[in-house]
């Protein structure tokens, strides 16, 4: 053998002259390929003015000195050119390109050919050291990822796919600044997609839930400019069915529909462009069944609430439930939140209590911490929805007032009229009258009396009398009119009673 293996370095022979020749030799070759770096890569002619030892990877259709040397390595060494066939294995450092390339054999490939398919790595930081807890970690300012379209062997689709353990895990992507999180959204301790977000890294609050059963999207802290459900009823202060005239009302007295006067009374009045002017404390009683009715909520414990006027003139302490704030003053919407205890289960009462006059308008309570904008109900729609909790009983209008169901004479001293109600009510409800007397003609002002249609005339009852309510439920009751001994007339006759113009018959089932 006259050659090494492996990088075919000349042997001294046993016999040998000049053997500094064929060591020099040997020297010479170790320089040119141990710890091998070329000038360039793909190098297809010899440069013009090489410097001794300067050595260069032949390319493809090389030229002049280099061709027939496709592939490899060539050394400038006194004054000529001289040439080395690589062997698999090799590496080679390029220079120019700042690259490394290894010879598999039959050519030159770059490192990275042989970094393409990593398995079962413990940590991989990209411009950053990755630890246990962050196994993959990268700092960059930009990333990329593309599908493989068909073209390239791919589908053109492209899915990044995270999966979590248990439902209360958690999988999600975090939003940080200065390593404190600030938004995040995904799997968060439920199989619900939700987003959250945070002031401080600590304290988050739930902006969006998307129920995964039903796609049902609700906005636990409120929608921006979305309008939410008012739980306030006639917030416009617009239906007005016992004619409230504006004025002072004493401690619960209702004025206009579904609003009563606090503890100390108050004063209320409503300009025509829909502003109302409170001294004193004015209240209303939100139903519990709203909570289930509006939200899917089983009551209001535990919510957050906003409540809201327009263009309060001065600040405007108000409670909800047991919680108080105070509403600035201001042009525009203005707002006060609350977050309500855990046993506030029951109706909720929300108060508007200035310490001196305070003319707002369009008042709203909402769920959530922001102030939403008001919309109008249509004025029917409204004052069916007072109905549920106060109405009167239907009567003819005109000089001629006459409750509008018959009556009939059951007995001597009794009268009974079945009466059903317009708009059913939220429960079995209370009569409420306005204290008339009887009349045993046509009744005038805070009048009633009864007209017996078979005998063509007026009844006069004798021994007292009473009305009362009897059989009542929340769609019908029956009203009974009971003289102390009789009433004039037949039994068994049918009539019908008249009112007064400011007597009237009425149906409470106010909270």
């Amino acid at each position: 053998m006259t050659d090494t293996p492996h990088l075919s370095l000349p042997l001294l022979a046993a016999a040998q002259a000049q053997k500094h020749v064929t060591h020099n030799e040997a020297l010479a070759a170790l320089d040119a390929i141990v710890q091998l770096a070329v000038k360039e890569n793909d190098r297809t002619q010899p440069p013009g003015s090489p410097a001794e030892g300067d050595r260069y990877l032949i390319g493809a259709g090389a030229s002049g000195s280099f061709a027939n040397h496709e592939g490899e390595v060539a050394l400038f060494d006194a004054g000529t050119w001289r040439f080395f066939t690589p062997r698999a294995g090799w590496r080679i450092y390029v220079e120019a390109q700042d690259s490394i390339l290894v010879f598999d054999g039959s050519a030159w490939r770059d490192l990275g050919h042989y970094s393409r398919q990593l398995d079962h790595l413990e940590r991989l930081g990209i411009g950053t050291t990755a630890d246990d807890l962050n196994r993959l970690s990268a700092k960059l300012n930009a990333a990329l990822f593309a599908a493989l379209t068909a073209g390239e062997g791919g589908t053109g689709d492209l899915r990044f796919v995270l999966n979590k353990g248990e439902p209360t895990n958690v999988l999600s992507q975090l939003y940080q600044r200065g390593f404190s999180g600030r938004a995040e959204t995904g799997l968060i301790g439920s199989d619900d997609f939700s987003i959250r977000v945070s002031p401080d890294g600590s304290q988050w609050r739930d902006s969006l839930l998307i129920d995964r059963n039903t796609g049902v999207v609700s906005f636990p802290s409120g929608l921006n400019g979305a309008p939410g459900p008012n739980l306030l009823i006639n917030s416009a202060f617009l239906v007005n069915q016992r004619a409230f005239a504006g004025g002072a009302l004493a401690a619960g007295v209702y004025g206009f529909d579904r609003w009563k006067a606090g503890a100390s009374g108050c004063t209320l009045t409503r300009a025509a462009d829909g502003s109302v002017t409170l001294a004193g404390t004015l209240e209303q009683v939100v139903e519990s069944a709203q909570a289930a009715s509006l939200f899917g909520f089983t009551n209001f414990a535990g919510r957050t609430l906003t409540l809201s006027v327009e263009d309060p003139s001065i600040p405007l302490p108000v409670s909800v439930g047991t919680k108080s704030a105070t509403i600035p003053a201001g042009a525009g919407r203005r707002s006060a939140t609350v977050t309500l205890d855990a046993s506030e289960t029951g109706h909720l009462t929300a108060r508007l209590q200035p310490s001196s006059a305070c003319t707002f308008k369009r008042v709203k309570l909402e769920t959530g911490s922001l102030a939403t904008p008001w919309i109008g109900q249509p004025l029917d729609m409204e004052e069916l929805r007072c109905r549920r909790f106060y109405q009167r009983l239907v009567t003819t209008s005109g000089s001629l007032i006459v409750l509008g169901v018959p009556g009939q004479r059951i007995s001597s001293n009794l009268i009974d009229i079945l009466c059903q109600f317009p708009v059913p009510m939220r429960a079995s409800p209370s009569l409420v009258t306005s204290g008339f007397s009887w009349s045993s003609g046509a009744p005038v002002n805070n009048q009633i009396g009864f007209f017996d249609n078979t005998g063509g005339v007026w009844l006069t009852p004798s021994g007292g009398l009473a009305v009362t309510a009897s059989g009542t439920g929340p769609s019908a009751m029956v009203l009974r009119i009971q003289a102390g001994t009789s009433f004039t007339g037949s039994a068994g006759a049918i009539g019908y009673l008249h009112l007064g113009s400011s007597a009237y018959t009425a149906l409470s089932a106010e909270l």
